[in-house]
C-alpha cells in the first residue's frame, strides 16, 4: 500500500497541470529521447560498418594467406603446400599478385593484378558471382576489371588493354657508381602484353573495385618473368573464419616441416590495425555520446528542484501526516525514473526508425542539399550500413535510465530534508 501511494504521488508530480514545470518536464523527456536515439543510430552505424567491413574483407580476400617469409620471392612447392592446407581441412588457391601499369590508350594507370587459375574451384572467392557484364572467363590474354576501372578507363567488354609489369620496367634502368639513375647497358626493348576485357565485376567494396584486376595466373607469371606453376602467395579458406586457431596451428606445423620459408597469416592478423581502429572508434563514440544523456539528466535535476520548490507546502503536509524522509525521497527519485524510462523508450523507437529508414533520409538530404551525404568513394560501401545489436540496446537503456534516476537524487534529498513546520509556516 505504501509503495502504491509513492508511485501515485510520483506520477502525479511527474505530470502536473499546465505550467512551466510541465513544459520543462516534457523538454527533459525529449532531451533523453534525442540523446538515446542519437546514441543508438551512431552505434548501429558503427556496428554495421564494422560488420560490413568484415564481410567485404572475407568476400574480397581469403580467410588466411600463405606467403614467402622474404619478399620478393615466389613459392616453388605450390602443390605440396596446397596438400598441407587440404589435410588441415581447408581450401587453397595459388595466386600471383603484383602491382602493374595499365595502358588503355594513352597514359598509365597503376593497379594491382591478381593472377589465378580459372580451372581451380573458385566457390570460396566468389569472383564468378560478381560479374555484372560479360562472363567469368580468364583464358590466356583475358582480363576481368571492375565497374570502377571500366568507368575510369572508358572500357567495355571486348576492348583491348595493355599491361606493363614492374619486372620489365625495372630492367630498363640501373644506378651508376654515384647513385644516379641511368639507362641499363643490357636494356632490351620489350612490348607490353595485350589483354581483352572479358568481364566487368562489382564486389560492392569501392576501394577493392578501384584497385584490383584479375588475369590468368600463367599470364601473371609471364608478366613477372616467373615459371608457370609458381605463385607469389596462396589464398586459404576454412569452414569458420572466426574460429581458426586449430586450423592455423596444423598448417603452421606443416609449413615448418615442408616449407619453412613460408608463413600463414589469418585475415584478422592481416587486417588487425583496421579491425582494432573500428572497435576503438565504436567505444569512443559510445563514451562521447553518453554525455548527451548525461546533459539530459542534469536537466532533470533542474526540473525536480523547481518541482520541490513549488511543492514545498505539499511536502510539509505529507511529512506532518507521517510520511518519512525516505518516502519523500523515493517519490522524487521515481519521478527521475519516469523521465528516464519514457525518454529511453521514445529514444529507442525513434532510433530504430531512423536506422530502418536511413537510406530514405539520406536520399531526402541529398535532394534537399544537392550534395552526396554518403559518397562511396570515401566510405567504400554502396550504401550506409547499420546493424542494431540487442546487447547495445540493453546497455544504452540501462545507462540512460540509471543516469536519469541518479539525476533526481539531489532534489529528492533536498525534499526529504524539508522541515514540515518551516514548510507550512512559510506557505
Amino acid at each position: 500500500m505504501k509503495q502504491a501511494a509513492e508511485l501515485f504521488l510520483a506520477w502525479k508530480y511527474f505530470k502536473p497541470k499546465r505550467s512551466a514545470v510541465s513544459v520543462i518536464t516534457l523538454i527533459s523527456v525529449i532531451g533523453v529521447a534525442l540523446g538515446v536515439a542519437v546514441l543508438i543510430v551512431v552505434l548501429a552505424v558503427m556496428t554495421g560498418f564494422s560488420d560490413k567491413m568484415r564481410e567485404k574483407l572475407l568476400d574480397t580476400t581469403s580467410h588466411a594467406q600463405i606467403r614467402p617469409v622474404y619478399n620478393p620471392m615466389a613459392i616453388n612447392n605450390v602443390e605440396e603446400i596446397c596438400s598441407i592446407v587440404k589435410d588441415a581441412g581447408g581450401t587453397a588457391l595459388p595466386v600471383t599478385i603484383s602491382a602493374v601499369l595499365l595502358q588503355p590508350r594513352t597514359g598509365f594507370v597503376p593497379k594491382v593484378m591478381i593472377g589465378l587459375d580459372p580451372a581451380k574451384k573458385l566457390d570460396s572467392f566468389k569472383l564468378s558471382e560478381v560479374i555484372e557484364q560479360g562472363k567469368f572467363s580468364l583464358k590466356h590474354g583475358e582480363v576481368i576489371i571492375s565497374y570502377v576501372v571500366a568507368r575510369q578507363l572508358g572500357l567495355t567488354i571486348g576492348d583491348k588493354l595493355l599491361i606493363h609489369s614492374y619486372a620489365n620496367l625495372s630492367k630498363l634502368v640501373k644506378k651508376d657508381k654515384n647513385g644516379n639513375l641511368a639507362l641499363a647497358k643490357d636494356a632490351q626493348l620489350y612490348l607490353p602484353t595485350e589483354f581483352t576485357v572479358s568481364g566487368i565485376s562489382n564486389f560492392g567494396k569501392y576501394d577493392f573495385d578501384r584497385d584490383f584486376i584479375f588475369i590468368n595466373i600463367d599470364d601473371a607469371n609471364e608478366l613477372l618473368n616467373l615459371d608457370w606453376g609458381l605463385a607469389t602467395g596462396i589464398y586459404v579458406w576454412t569452414k569458420d573464419p572466426f574460429r581458426m586457431n586449430p586450423f592455423m596451428e596444423k598448417v603452421t606445423e606443416g609449413l615448418k616441416a615442408k616449407a619453412p620459408l613460408c608463413r600463414i597469416d589469418s585475415w584478422q592478423q592481416l587486417n588487425k590495425r583496421l579491425l582494432d581502429v573500428l572497435q576503438v572508434e565504436k567505444s569512443m563514440q559510445f563514451f562521447l555520446l553518453i554525455f548527451i544523456v548525461l546533459v539530459a539528466a542534469f536537466s532533470i535535476t533542474n526540473t525536480l528542484i523547481t518541482t520541490v520548490i513549488q511543492k514545498t507546502k505539499e511536502i510539509g503536509l505529507l511529512k506532518a501526516t507521517g510520511a518519512t524522509s525516505g518516502t519523500i525521497c523515493r517519490i522524487f527519485i521515481l519521478q527521475g525514473f519516469f523521465v528516464g524510462f519514457l525518454g529511453t523508450a521514445a529514444g529507442i523507437i525513434l532510433g530504430a526508425l531512423v536506422v530502418k529508414y536511413r537510406m530514405v533520409i539520406l536520399q531526402t538530404l541529398r535532394v534537399v542539399t544537392g550534395q552526396e551525404i554518403f559518397p562511396k568513394e570515401f566510405y567504400v560501401f554502396n550504401e550506409l550500413p547499420a546493424h542494431i545489436i540487442v546487447s547495445d540496446l540493453v546497455l544504452i537503456a540501462v545507462i540512460s535510465v540509471l543516469l536519469c534516476t541518479l539525476g533526481a537524487v539531489i532534489p529528492a534529498i533536498r525534499a526529504a530534508r524539508l522541515d514540515p513546520a518551516k514548510a507550512l509556516r512559510y506557505e
